[in-house]
């Protein structure tokens, strides 16, 4: 295959040559994009008409997401469905006329091969090239009414909220856990909405939804039971066979959903799988100079899961005789096994704290007789938004954790000194160089994240760069006329076209992000900008999130945290004070604990007259704060009160 990059070498090709554009969207850990690789694109017969007939283009979805969202939603639109590798077929204007995901070599599962199909879009384009152009500018059309133009509404209010939580009452499945049928991922972005109903309201059901899909997440296959970390997603209704692949992104997410369950329920199954999940990122996920890889592939020795997956005859011989019996029913081990022979590994029912320890040395012993396997290949990109998330997960879990904390501050100045050269922030960082610039996705999740660890760490510094990356996002991102924020910067040439991405994927919706952000920013600084482009950009999408309501859990969130959210200043805390504060799960609470005792506090305006020698405790509502108390007992249990304790 002679593979082009996306560039003006490939896109000048096909319009001086008039050819289609073959465009493979794909990553490295994609199972089946290895699949299509060594099937097709290994294929002589393949390569000669996709190197002579058409100007083949590969891209890799997590160095080019703006790519892979556009035209994703371009076959989603065609296909009504979507995923890797995603094959489109573009005009030469770079509008998407044809696309699908996996095409088998050989006629299969209701297509055909892949090089008749080849052949027959060759045939159309050369022979219908009216109708072509039709097709592509009638998909490309609906691409930019769907990613530009939203029904909006005026008020700002609960329904969406409403409307959410009452979507996931519905979807929850009561048999297996989770939201939906096969296959299941996570919606972590939905776990936290009804986390935080829950700590609100106190209703039982929700407590049964969230404690069974929590438990059978972590029970189950989909959670690597030996090492640690969950895999990409299950590909069954009970979370048993997961799609082996590791996702730094779905990992980083799942620690705070881990450690506020663990907060409100006080369930140390929940404590153990979060740290668990933290050791492996450590062991197999961080770069030696700074940062977290991105993926560990789902294959070893060409064959999916075969480094996870266990024989009934070496767990027999790994396992003490005198172990076996309680080993084997804790962990649903069975002869025949779970995945085509093959034993996963996976709980009947979460592990108490003595089981958790009996067990260990147990599991500790696999793993060290899984390490002397071929194991899957990882790919050693940095990128710059799935580590900020994981700086968040850090942030959050810092507050009980020390360990955690040092982790996040590390990481944080990591990701400044290496992704931010010449004013502009870059979206991946490889060993020696960095990637193109930077997408909303990055400023979001970065901006948030070092507005977290300014919060847990009260360094100014860390204030200071979310107010930059703010900035950024003003200038490069924010739609001034319209309202919202464009997923590309303003100066980007080379994408067919710009649109808001306001839906949660599996990562929250960057959009949904900065609207956090501006609101935070406007809870320290009171600076009316943040809040007349937070309020501008909410409306002009309320109306057709609130009708869609699924897949808005980051929205939903943030706009009903904006009409309640306080932020409790704490000068001079005590030990005592400061742990009771860490354990609080108040998701409309911001905390900062910081000791200051002879000077103002300019840089940051919320705390410019907080300073003096006495403890103090200061509660403010937009921009607004009370009268100071010294006593924090006397605080929460007047305005504070922790429902779900």
């Amino acid at each position: 295959m002679d593979w082009y990059p996306w560039g003006e070498e490939a896109l000048a090709k096909a319009q001086k040559e008039n050819k289609p554009i073959f465009l493979s969207i794909g990553y490295s850990s994609c199972h089946w994009c290895h699949v299509m690789q060594k099937e097709s694109f290994s294929n002589p017969r393949i390569a000669e008409i996709l190197n002579q007939d058409f100007v083949p283009i590969k891209v890799d979805r997590e160095e080019r997401p703006d790519l892979d969202a556009l035209y994703m939603k371009a076959v989603q639109l065609f296909a009504g469905h979507g995923g890797w590798p995603l094959n489109v077929f573009l005009t030469p204007e770079l509008r998407p006329f044809f696309g699908g995901t996996y095409f088998p070599l050989e006629a299969r599962y209701g297509q055909p091969a892949f090089s008749k199909l080849l052949q027959e879009i060759k045939r159309i384009y050369a022979e219908k090239a009216e109708d072509v152009k039709k097709s592509a500018n009638s998909l490309t059309n609906a691409v930019v009414q769907a990613s530009r133009y939203f029904q909006g509404k005026t008020k700002i209010d609960d329904e969406l909220y409403r409307r959410a939580i009452k979507n996931l009452e519905n979807i929850y499945d009561s048999t297996g856990g989770g939201f939906g049928q096969a296959p299941k991922f996570f919606y972590t972005d939905a776990l936290h909405l009804l986390l935080l109903e829950y700590s609100e309201s106190g209703q039982e059901r929700h407590r049964r939804i969230l404690e069974h899909s929590l438990q059978a997440m972590a029970c189950g296959g989909v959670y690597d039971q030996v090492g640690g970390g969950f895999h990409r997603y299950s590909t069954d209704k009970t979370w048993l066979i997961p799609h082996f692949e590791k996702m730094l992104y779905d990992n980083a997410l799942l620690i705070p959903v881990y450690l506020d369950a663990w907060k409100i329920f006080r369930n140390e199954f929940y404590k153990y799988k979060f740290l668990e999940i933290f050791t492996w990122l450590k062991r197999e996920m961080s770069a030696p100079d700074g940062g977290f890889y991105s993926s560990i592939d789902a294959d070893s020795e060409h064959e999916e899961g075969k480094y996870y997956a266990w024989s009934y005859e070496e767990l027999l011989k790994l396992i003490p005789q005198s172990e076996q019996k309680k080993f084997f029913d804790c962990f649903s081990v069975k002869p025949e096994g779970d995945f085509e022979g093959s034993i996963i590994l996976h709980l009947k029912k979460a592990l108490r704290e003595e089981e958790e320890k009996k067990f260990r040395p147990l599991l500790e012993k696999l793993a060290e007789a899984r390490a002397q396997r071929k194991s899957p290949s990882i790919d050693r990109k940095i990128q710059l938004s799935w580590n900020a998330l994981l700086l968040t997960a850090f942030a959050k879990a810092g507050e009980c954790f020390p360990v955690f904390q040092e982790e996040a501050i590390r990481l944080g100045d990591f990701l400044w000194d290496r992704a931010y050269q010449s004013d502009r922030f870059h979206h991946v960082i490889y060993t020696d160089s960095i990637s193109k610039e930077a997408f909303l996705e990055d400023y979001a999740y970065l901006s948030e994240a070092y507005l977290d660890l300014f919060e847990l760490t009260s360094e100014v510094r860390f204030y200071e760069r979310a107010v930059r990356l703010s900035e950024q996002i003003l200038l490069q991102y924010y739609d001034e006329e319209g309202g919202g924020f464009w997923s590309t910067p303003k100066d980007q040439e080379d994408l067919l076209v710009r649109s808001k991405e306001i839906l949660d994927s599996a990562l929250p919706s960057p959009y949904a992000v900065c609207l956090s952000v501006m609101h935070r920013l406007y809870e320290w600084t009171g600076d009316e900008k943040y809040i007349q482009v937070f309020e501008k950009s909410v409306t002009v999408i309320l109306g057709t999130a609130e009708e869609q309501c699924g897949g808005f859990g980051r929205l939903a969130r943030v706009l009903y945290q904006s009409q309640r959210g306080e932020l409790l200043i704490a000068l001079h805390p005590s030990q005592g004070d400061r742990e009771k504060l860490a354990s609080l799960y108040r998701p409309f609470l911001r905390k900062i604990c910081f000791d200051r005792k002879t000077e103002t506090f300019d840089i940051v305006p919320a705390l410019k007259s907080k300073w003096g020698a006495e403890p103090n405790f200061y509660l403010c509502h937009a921009g607004a704060c009370q009268t100071p108390l010294r006593d924090l007992n006397r605080l929460l249990s007047a305005d504070l009160v922790d429902k779900a304790s």
